[in-house]
């Protein structure tokens, strides 16, 4: 099969046509051909298809070649034009090629046809490739041109061409600034040096290369260059270049964001365990190497930001950390965990004692009061102490035991610090076992409500009881408040405890009304915690429980202990007012182991205020505690207050109390704390007999209590 052609003859003979025809046959083309012999008939076929060549006589009747060539010029296509005459002059032959046409033959030498228009065609064919790649380099100049990334062709490290965004990425007006000189000029020595030590070599290997470079504008300013190289196979390099400098700027934020506390710009907790881990690692490497972790949480923050606020809270928050920092060298870290919680860490040191001086510069700096916008602010710190051995292997491990520590430095008393050791762990996994049995507790009704009775000592009456709360461990049998009441409430399970305790001796009242009907009334004194005053519902809550009941507020004495009162004691005369209006009395507990509750207690709608147990239980005449307690019944009388004291348990004890005019109190000298059921038989039945010496106590029935 031949090569396919679309000819399209100009010729007014048809035998002629025919001729021209076999002979194209015979070059082994496969035709689609037309025969036009006029003007009009060129002008609609040239459009009509496309031609691969024009065949051409050189005169015919009312039209020649000239003519027909002038036509296929207009009309912008690029076909071969030849002519084939029977008698053309050399003279005509020559005007027409000027003018344009590609060929011409004789008609009786017609043999060498085939072969000129298989030329022609691939001529056209090359031309017409020629021009499309001429058309795409422009596209692509144009598309180089109006790049906002800076492109440059290099040959043997000279310039060729360099794209607008280029020079104007350096500073240059006229690419003849610097088509024909060295990329050098665009880079510092050392930039220069790195180039062909750390990059040329990979390029060379990989025929490519990214990455970045600082590079170097005309007026000497620097930037950070985003920059890719390509080598291309005939030895071209073509780089493509941009400023990264936001961008680089905009990633170095994040980095720092994800490293560091948004509130203080200290480091946060991801950067404070890089920093650990490396610290133990150096600990395993070198032998004298030394460092020490200080875990830091503010004293009574929560009181301050729950009561002046958070933006307050928030600036006491970067004023700690600024004075931390002060006590601190280049080589140490200070870090905020997060809330409070301050962590610092000193890497390299000589001894312990550097450690001890630290910790004790930074307590003493935060006994002077802090004033920020117009609020004068005291605040402590607990600190615990961990040093680093090697046997630390984990960062987590350091804070955990240094936040152990720093709970028993809290413990011990505000604004000190405590060594971490490794009774404190097993202290930590004890409590973290009760936590997990105290949960439990709570699903299988472990608890229970035993009642201590609460006695007028000056005339010998039972007034009533208070509720207290005991755990039946299944194992391990009675576990008492004062190993497990704290760890409810770091647990924060509390609440939902206290809330059990109340329901259960509101109950338990309703029922002793009931069965006893002719016994002087009773109160029943229930405990409150701190976490029970900051729950928002707990007025609704008790006015609920005591109406589903059935039991009045004048039957319910609320105990909250004196170190609760200071930590919004605006917000607790509101709740305690509130309490007040249904007729439940409060009472407030351990009183005298504060520090600040005189300032208010003038202003507090209390009714009872019940002298701590350590008084009491040391209490020996004209001694301190005896003097404590005489001023605070004296204090308590001037105030209309009615004083309980806890923790009699000898009957001198009680001589003393009657003699300062202490109206109530509690302790095992009278009883124990007893089951609902004991307390029917040993005080609701019948008359209670209690002997000691020469002295009685027996409750009068059917007498009005003292007020309390």
């Amino acid at each position: 099969m031949g090569e396919p052609l679309n000819v399209l003859i100009i010729e007014d003979s048809e035998d002629d046509a025919l001729l021209v025809l076999r002979e194209l046959r015979r070059g082994n083309f496969t035709l689609v051909w037309e025969r036009v012999q006029t003007a009009e008939s060129l002008r609609a076929m040239i459009t009509s298809q496309i031609w691969d060549v024009i065949i051409s006589d050189y005169r015919l009747p009312g039209f020649d070649a000239p003519g027909a060539l002038e036509i296929v010029k207009q009309s912008q296509l690029d076909v071969p034009f030849i002519v084939v005459s029977g008698a053309i002059g050399e003279r005509s032959a020559v005007e027409m090629m000027k003018a344009g046409a590609h060929d011409y033959l004789m008609k009786e030498n017609l043999t060498r046809l085939p072969e000129a228009v298989r030329r022609e065609v691939r001529d056209a064919q090359i031309r017409a490739e020629r021009k499309q790649a001429e058309v795409e380099l422009r596209r692509q100049l144009a598309a180089i041109e109006a790049a906002i990334d800076g492109i440059a062709i290099l040959q043997e490290n000279t310039y060729l061409y360099l794209n607008r965004a280029h020079l104007d990425l350096f500073g240059y007006e006229r690419s003849e600034e610097l088509v024909g000189k060295t990329w050098k000029l665009l880079y510092s020595q050392a930039e220069v040096e790195r180039f062909e030590r750390d990059i040329f070599p990979v390029l060379a290997c990989n025929r490519a290369w990214q990455g970045e470079a600082i590079a170097t504008r005309k007026d000497g300013s620097t930037f950070i260059q985003g920059v890719s190289l390509t080598l291309t196979e005939d030895g071209l390099l073509i780089s493509v270049c941009r400023d990264i400098s936001d961008l680089k700027q905009a990633q170095e934020l994040i980095a720092h964001n994800a490293l560091h506390d948004p509130l203080t710009n200290l480091p946060n907790r991801t950067l404070l365990v890089k920093r650990l881990e490396f610290a133990i690692n150096q600990a395993k490497r070198y032998e004298n190497y030394r460092y020490a972790i200080l875990f830091l949480d503010l004293d009574r923050f929560k009181v301050i930001n729950d009561s002046l606020g958070h933006v307050i809270g928030d600036y006491l928050l970067t004023t700690i950390a600024q004075k931390l920092k002060t006590h601190l060298r280049e080589i140490d870290l200070v870090a905020r965990l997060g809330g409070d919680e301050f962590v610092i860490l000193l890497e390299d040191i000589s001894e312990p004692e550097k450690v001890i001086q630290i910790a004790e510069r930074i307590l003493a700096d935060c006994q002077t009061p802090l004033i920020i916008k117009g609020h004068k602010i005291f605040t402590s710190l607990s600190i615990g102490i961990v040093l680093g051995t090697k046997d630390y292997h984990q960062a987590s491990d350091l804070i955990r035991d240094a936040d152990i520590a720093m709970y028993r430095a809290k413990k011990q008393g505000k604004n000190s610090y405590k060594f971490f050791d490794a009774l404190m762990h097993t202290q930590a996994l004890k409590c973290l076992t009760l936590e997990t049995d105290l949960r439990k507790a709570f699903e299988q009704e472990e608890f229970t409500v035993y009642y201590q009775p609460i006695v007028d000592v000056l005339d010998n009456r039972l007034v009533g009881f208070e509720a207290l709360v005991r755990w039946r461990h299944p194992t391990r049998g009675f576990v008492f408040p004062d190993e497990f009441i704290p760890v409810a409430e770091e647990a924060g399970l509390i609440v939902s405890l206290d809330s059990w305790v109340f329901y259960q001796a509101c109950q338990q009242m309703v029922s002793w009304k009931n069965k006893f009907a002719n016994f002087s009334p009773l109160k029943i004194s229930i405990n409150l915690s701190a976490q029970d005053l900051r729950k928002a519902s707990l007025i609704e809550d008790i006015t609920r429980i005591l109406a589903d009941i059935g039991l009045e507020g004048n039957s319910i004495t609320l105990e909250i202990t004196e170190s609760m009162l200071i930590e919004d004691i605006d917000q607790t005369i509101d709740l305690l007012t509130q309490l007040e209006s249904r007729n439940i009395q409060i009472s407030i507990d351990d009183f005298g182991t504060g520090y600040s509750s005189l300032n208010y207690l003038h202003r507090l709608p209390a009714h009872n205020l019940k002298i701590d147990c350590s008084f009491v239980s040391q209490m020996q005449a004209e001694n301190r505690n005896y003097q404590v307690v005489s001023t605070i019944i004296t204090l308590s009388n001037q105030l209309g207050l009615t004083v309980v004291a806890e923790g009699i348990e000898t009957p001198q004890q009680l001589q003393q109390l009657q003699q300062l005019g202490c109206q109530l109190g509690q302790g095992y000298l009278f009883s124990k704390p007893l089951s609902a059921a004991e307390i029917e038989a040993h005080f609701l039945q019948g008359d209670w007999n209690w002997r000691c010496h020469t002295y009685s106590i027996k409750p009068l029935l059917n007498k009005a209590p003292v007020s309390m």
